[in-house]
């Protein structure tokens, strides 16, 4: 298949580019860092520019196209001209959909699990009370409702916690610990948020899997089996890395200034599961990240 990959520099984007290009033909797209881009078939672009983007679109007549492109930051879209996160994060994917929908290209569109409202219990399915409590996330439920009623082939993903390496100019909370533990550094960890985290390479072959499960028009809990708090997930990092435990300083997310406090928008995975798809344990996963990390 032909795949149109935005983001392509990204955390998630990197590892798509891996692993897809593997069995299929991709154009990986990327704009302000190169990340592993320039290693595949690849282009510099604007997502928020679309005659680019339709030019894109009728020299690669991409099948599927996945859209991971946004400001995913909670704290930094607060940051930012509000105008120019709805830009980037909703009305690229207004306009990717309808693309995606003239040329019958499935679109894969990545969400997020903060869409949910974090205080009524974890474990959510999918049709589950939504309630965004940072403007990240409600840019997320604006483009989901676009996706979905544009009468096109499309899959959303609710993403949980990415945890893994990042590759190149990436990183993430998961990275930045493993380095601290590393170099005896203490990390300070939420004990009182949870999530279903859900590892980097497993999250891109979980797509590929999705791909080619040839599934549509499906909003799907995209995370992985296991309800667990970010020191919980330290406590696995330190266990299959033979850290000291005493390098983790538990903390309360009440005590993080200028964070949106979200208690726990742990999901239900079970949907996913009903296409097949295998998920890995924290620990399992865990493991093959430190086995690969060399």
């Amino acid at each position: 298949m032909r795949i149109l990959i935005t983001g392509g520099s990204g955390l998630l984007g990197q590892y798509l580019n891996k692993i897809l290009s593997v069995r299929h033909d991709i154009l990986t797209l990327y704009f302000e860092n190169t990340g592993n881009c320039t290693e595949y078939n690849s282009e510099k672009t604007d997502v928020t520019d679309n005659k680019s983007l339709k030019k894109i679109f009728r020299a690669f007549k991409p099948d599927v196209v996945i859209h991971t492109a946004a400001i995913s930051r909670p704290e930094l879209c607060d940051k930012l001209d509000r105008e120019f996160v709805i830009r980037l994060n909703v009305k690229s994917t207004e306009y990717l959909t309808r693309l995606s929908a003239e040329s019958d290209s499935l679109l894969i569109f990545t969400s997020t699990d903060l869409v949910y409202d974090g205080d009524k219990g974890g474990m959510l399915d999918e049709n589950s009370r939504i309630n965004p409590v940072s403007f990240y996330a409600e840019t997320k439920v604006i483009s989901e409702e676009i996706v979905r009623n544009h009468n096109g082939k499309f899959i959303i993903l609710r993403t949980s916690l990415l945890y893994g390496i990042g590759l190149n100019h990436s990183v993430n909370n998961f990275h930045n610990t493993l380095m601290n533990f590393r170099a005896g550094k203490i990390s300070r960890l939420f004990y009182d948020q949870f999530r279903t985290p859900l590892a980097l390479h497993d999250a891109a072959e979980i797509i590929r899997d999705l791909i080619s499960a040839g599934i549509s028009g499906e909003t799907l809990n995209f995370g992985g089996c296991e309800r667990i708090s970010r020191t919980g997930l330290g406590e696995v990092l330190c266990r299959a890395g033979n850290f000291d435990m005493s390098l983790i300083e538990r903390i309360s997310m009440l005590d993080a200034s200028g964070l949106h406090k979200v208690a726990d928008v742990s999901m239900n995975t079970d949907k996913l599961r009903s296409y097949g798809i295998r998920q890995r344990t924290i620990e399992e996963s865990v493991i093959e990240i430190l086995n690969n990390d060399v």
